[in-house]
């Protein structure tokens, strides 16, 4: 690697002593840096859970465990000769060494290796301290929030006459004239965001500290544009200022301070720079005080000096020209407020925050009453669980000795929540002390502002370090990725395009320039397709002819059409359909509008909601059961009796056609044998296979199974107990999800949104529509956002409630446009992350349109054309404005939907379950004494194997005795959702339970779940004996011993008095199937192996050989 353009930078960043922040570029390699930086970390602790690597997704994270895993595996092979691979072998093969010293064991114990979410280590956080932390037992976490922020929101406000709320309650509610739905979505909103501004009203619950918060962003804002100011050139300019103000009669503007009191000179000097438009003035009147040289009556000397004046005037705003940053913090100066909230605004916001808190109460209700949190709340929990940096908690002093060294992945995607999380887990860490931390990204693509994050806080990272831990700065320079034609023009237009100068408070990152690698690539890797006029049709044609192309030059290469909104996308897949061309969409197609998940949709509400006439109408005409119009009006005739009851009236059947009487039987035979079975079974199982019988899947296609199944995971998820759906949080669930690619589709091209393609690369990208604008924003009721500062310390800033009927409010003002300048820098970003995805070809496809004298009007405000018209600018002279329209597209793909005949039957596969369900027997004389059978012991068994794997995997360390008495609401939830019928449900929960606390108890069950050797929980195994039997065994490890352990776990109750017996009873029964799991076990392992059933309501076991 010392040919490497920054070879000292990397090698540097190895240093295990010292702690940095690294800003990796695109295609600099970040990965395997991380990757070397965690393998010398390794090499030099006592434990491998010194050392923690933090990413933001599970891929990530499981894509650095893949890697530092396979780089011990090939550590033991012969030594590369690639000098990159080299390096990575070498560090590899030094922490098999002290694998080998410690007794790790790494390859067995994979779960050492601490590489985690920050939602993961959240929620581990979290759990150490339940008491703490105020989260007591591990609820489940939902990405269905949205109904819970709802119904706390609702909560608030009924309590109007409350004794405590009332009053501030009444308060808003009066400022918004009584319209309690807008502060029903308002409360809504802000719920689901409140780890933003939770802490800040609780710190300053009267909302004093929001106007300190505005004044200090004023104040940053006028130092920031000071500093950018040459100083003789600000002194001439107030030199200037005052004689136009002595010309109007009006006292000089004041000093140029940075507080409030000096805003008003700033913005004098603003109206003599800029025009309304925000572009530099040049022209000045009697009305700016630069009154005409050529005014009659006036004397030479008068006319001289006018004439200086304006030339003066004319010079120092000519500068701004050419400083489009220092110009855009001048216009910002306008919409900064003059002062903070008046009383009035004042009061209101302290009415709101009450109300805030209060809804935030609430919420923890919601929570605690449906046994689920959002993420949110495991990241509060986790800082709660913490305490502070000036005052820790227990925990946090015991992480501050296990936890050594700290590597953060992604680390411009750091939200202020998270942030603080890391300031307090590295409190009290010093320079030199033994304790580092690492933290590498690229503040060029932090694109998720739409997911909180704050790349101002990596900037104040980079200048100030985290707490009081000093961070070094590393820039990586080489691009690996891309060829030299790309780098070179991606270095000389981003300079243009990205800020000139780092502003932690808005956000602007400057362009940080690369060097290839790759010094291939020819002059046309990179081609601008400019166009007349917003003509979708011929963008799509392009792309096509751009994408056959591709294909075409390389048989193996992966193209990629990239556009910032997936509406941006549909014209083209169309257009690739109609051409031939396979594709596969990420994340294009919105779930809810797929065809086999509305049929899904439907059917679910018309089996729980006999009377929805609209569901049972739509599940008539799909596919599967397919009526004509006719059938249906005849059918949907009466409106007095409900549709179901209607399919059951001989009488309706005659009226039918044979076709449609032969499909409504059918259905008829199939309910039958499946209504029986509602609250039997688990409600996705009794859909799924009342969905399966009817011939959904087989109507559908095979292609439609991963969309089928993305909306029964989904309809599991809000199952309620008793078998019931909030179809409302379904349906608002739905509308975030979205289809699977076609599996089956060619691969190597592939249509996706930009912030989908990051972290991704493709020989070619397509980006189209650059021309086009993105929706705008709505008017919000309430502006508010977290801002950082340059000691990464963040502030509040709340603007009050707009009043009904108020067109304009200063500090909305103010924070709109904030936001909107954050957007703006943001989407910059957004085009250096899609441009940089390409290896050899990058191809942008965008248009300007024509006045009506012909003349080609500058790109639409706030699309990605104009953010990149100094680069490609050129390119759209001399463009004509189009001859005509295009002719609409035809479609020749075939548009047919497959109805199922009337007599369809589903294939059932071998030893399926009979569907009908068996009425209860009287009880049987002689019953057996053991409880065996029944479908409620069955799921009891179930959730305990379940909770016992779950144990296992996070470390029984975790999991002490009395963690058991927390878990009351999570399995009566899980036992609810396996289908134990109500009446049942107390006495399976009394069992659940007595298991789990037998087992924690007992030294014995500990010991089967503590972290051994090779462990597996659910291990699947596979013999092949003429044909596949598959098996699945619960637990099975190597102990100290090097024997091999093989245990299965039973949950039978036995009811009479022998218990020594009954064990041995059982060992008898279940000894063939141990021994044939160890018989499989032995064609893999050759160690010895010992049986044993495990009870856990007995906190018992059997335990024997499997003979040699």
């Amino acid at each position: 690697m010392n040919d490497v353009a920054d070879a000292a930078q990397r090698a540097r960043a190895l240093d295990t002593a010292a702690s940095f922040i690294v800003q990796a570029p695109a295609g600099s390699g970040k990965t395997e840096l991380l990757t070397q930086r965690y393998l010398c970390l390794l090499a030099e602790v006592d434990h491998p859970e010194e050392v923690y690597a933090i990413t933001f997704t599970r891929k990530a994270a499981a894509e650095m465990r893949n890697r530092v895993l396979a780089a011990l595996d090939a550590a033991q092979s012969a030594r590369p000769d690639q000098p990159h691979r080299r390096q990575t072998w070498e560090l590899a093969r030094r922490v098999l060494d002290r694998d080998h010293a410690g007794d790790w064991r790494l390859a067995a114990n994979p779960n050492r290796l601490r590489i985690q979410t920050f939602d993961s280590m959240a929620a581990s956080l979290a759990r150490q301290l339940p008491l703490t932390s105020e989260l007591g037992a591990v609820p489940k976490v939902t990405e269905q929030a949205a109904t819970h922020y709802r119904d706390a929101a609702r909560a608030t406000l009924r309590m109007l006459d409350d004794r405590d709320l009332g009053d501030d309650l009444a308060q808003v509610l009066t400022h918004l004239d009584n319209r309690q739905a807008q502060l029903e979505d308002l409360l809504t909103a802000l719920l689901a965001r409140r780890d933003q501004w939770l802490a800040h009203a609780l710190a300053s619950p009267d909302g004093s500290a929001i106007e300190q918060a505005l004044g200090a962003a004023v104040t940053d804002h006028l130092a920031h544009l000071r500093s950018t100011c040459p100083p003789d050139w600000l002194t001439r300019l107030q030199t200037i200022a005052a004689q136009a103000a002595d010309q109007l009669g009006e006292p000089p503007p004041g000093a140029l301070g940075t507080d409030w009191e000096a805003l008003p000179a700033w913005r004098a000097l603003t109206e003599l720079l800029l025009t309304a438009n925000a572009t530099p003035r040049k022209s000045w009147n009697a009305r700016q005080g630069f009154p005409a040289p050529s005014e009659k009556g006036i004397d030479g000397a008068t006319k001289a000096q006018r004439q200086q004046a304006k030339a003066e005037i004319a010079t120092l705003t000519a500068r701004l020209a050419e400083a489009p940053d220092e110009r855009a913090l001048w216009a910002a100066v306008r919409t900064l407020p003059l002062h903070g909230p008046d009383a009035r605004q004042q009061a209101v916001l302290t009415g709101l925050l009450q109300v805030l808190l209060h809804a935030s109460a609430q919420l923890q209700l919601v929570f605690r009453e449906q046994g689920e949190v959002d993420f949110a709340e495991i990241q509060m929990r986790a800082q709660r669980a913490l305490g502070t940096p000036q005052a820790p908690s227990d925990l946090a002093l015991s992480l501050d000795y296990r936890v050594r060294h700290l590597l953060i992945d992604e680390f411009q995607d750091t939200s202020s929540s998270q942030y603080r999380l890391l300031e307090t887990l590295t409190a009290g860490w010093m320079p030199g002390d033994g304790r580092t931390l690492f933290a590498v990204g690229d503040p060029m693509q932090s694109i998720y502002r739409f997911r909180e994050a704050e790349v101002g806080l990596y900037l104040a990272a980079r200048e100030q370090g985290i707490g009081g831990l000093p961070l070094t700065p590393l820039t990586l320079s080489v691009n690996f990725r891309s060829s030299r034609a790309i780098v070179d023009w991606v270095n000389r237009g981003f300079p243009d395009v990205m800020p000139a100068a780092t502003d932690v408070g808005r956000g602007a990152v400057p362009y940080a320039p690369a060097v290839a690698f790759d010094h291939g690539g020819d002059a046309r890797a990179v081609q601008v397709h400019p166009f007349a006029g917003a003509d979708t049709e011929a963008e799509a044609r392009c792309v096509v002819d751009l994408v056959r192309a591709a294909l075409t030059e390389t048989t193996d290469g992966e193209v990629a059409v990239l556009a910032r909104a997936r509406s941006h996308l549909h014209a083209i897949a169309a257009a690739l359909k109609d051409a031939g061309i396979g594709f596969q969409a990420v994340e294009v197609d919105p779930l809810a509008q797929r065809p086999v998940v509305q049929d899904l949709y439907h059917l679910t509400r018309a089996l729980l909601h006999p009377a929805d006439r609209l569901a049972w109408s739509v599940v008539l005409r799909t596919p599967w059961l397919g009526l004509d119009l006719p059938d249906l009006l005849t059918i949907g005739g009466d409106p007095d009796h409900c549709i179901p009851a209607r399919l059951r009236d001989p009488g309706l059947r005659t009226a039918l056609s044979s076709d449609g009487r032969r499909r409504v039987e059918r259905l008829i035979a199939l309910l039958d044998g499946q209504l029986p079975a509602r609250g039997r079974r688990p409600l996705r199982q009794w859909i799924e296979g009342i969905w399966l019988r009817l011939g959904g899947l087989a109507a559908a296609g095979d292609a439609a199974a991963d969309d089928a199944q993305a909306f029964l995971r989904l309809l599991d998820d809000c199952a309620e107990a008793g078998g019931l759906v909030d179809f409302t949080r379904l349906a608002s669930a739905l509308d975030g999800l979205y289809a699977a690619p076609d599996s089956h589709a060619d691969g190597r091209v592939q249509l996706m949104t930009m912030h989908k393609a990051k972290g991704l690369e493709f020989d070619s990208v397509i980006l189209p529509g650059l021309g086009r604008r993105p929706r705008g924003r709505d008017s919000e009721l309430l502006y508010w956002l977290e801002r950082p500062s340059a000691d990464g310390r963040t502030q509040l800033l709340m603007a009050p409630i707009r009043a009904v009927g108020s067109d304009h409010e200063p500090i909305s003002a103010y924070l709109r446009e904030l936001e909107r300048d954050k957007d703006r820098l943001e989407t910059t970003r957004l085009l250096y992350v899609a441009a940089t995805r390409a290896r050899r070809r990058l191809h942008l496809l965008g248009h300007i349109v024509f006045d009506a004298n012909g003349e080609p009007r500058a790109p639409q405000a706030d699309s990605l054309l104009e953010r990149l018209w100094p680069v490609v600018g050129a390119a759209f002279t001399g463009l004509a404005p189009g001859g005509g329209s295009v002719p609409p597209r035809v479609s020749t793909a075939p548009h047919a939907q497959l109805r199922l005949a009337a007599d369809w039957q589903a294939r059932l596969p071998p030893g399926e379950p009979p569907t009908a369900v068996p009425q209860p027997a009287g009880e049987v004389a002689g019953a057996i004494e053991f409880d065996w059978a029944g479908d409620s012991a069955r799921h009891v068994g179930t959730l305990v194997h379940r909770l016992l794997q779950r144990i296992a995997t996070e470390g029984i360390e975790h999991w002490p005795t009395q963690r058991a008495q927390e878990l009351d609401t999570t399995l009566r939830s899980g036992l609810q959702n396996l289908g134990v019928a109500p009446a049942e449900l107390d006495r399976a929960l009394d069992k659940a339970l007595r298991a789990l606390q037998q087992t924690l108890a007992d030294p014995t069950g500990r010991w089967i779940l503590d972290d051994h050797a090779e462990a597996r929980c659910e291990w699947p195994l596979t013999m092949f004996d003429g044909h596949p039997r598959h098996y699945v065994i619960d637990r099975s490890f190597v102990d100290h011993d090097g024997v091999r352990w093989i245990i299965d776990y039973k949950t039978g109750e036995h009811l009479a008095g022998d218990r020594a017996a009954f064990l041995d009873q059982e060992q008898a029964r279940y000894r063939d199937q141990l021994e044939n799991y160890a018989r499989i076990v032995r064609e893999i392992d050759p160690r010895p192996i010992r049986l044993a059933l495990y009870f856990p309501l007995f906190a018992d076991w059997r335990v024997w050989n499997y003979p040699e």
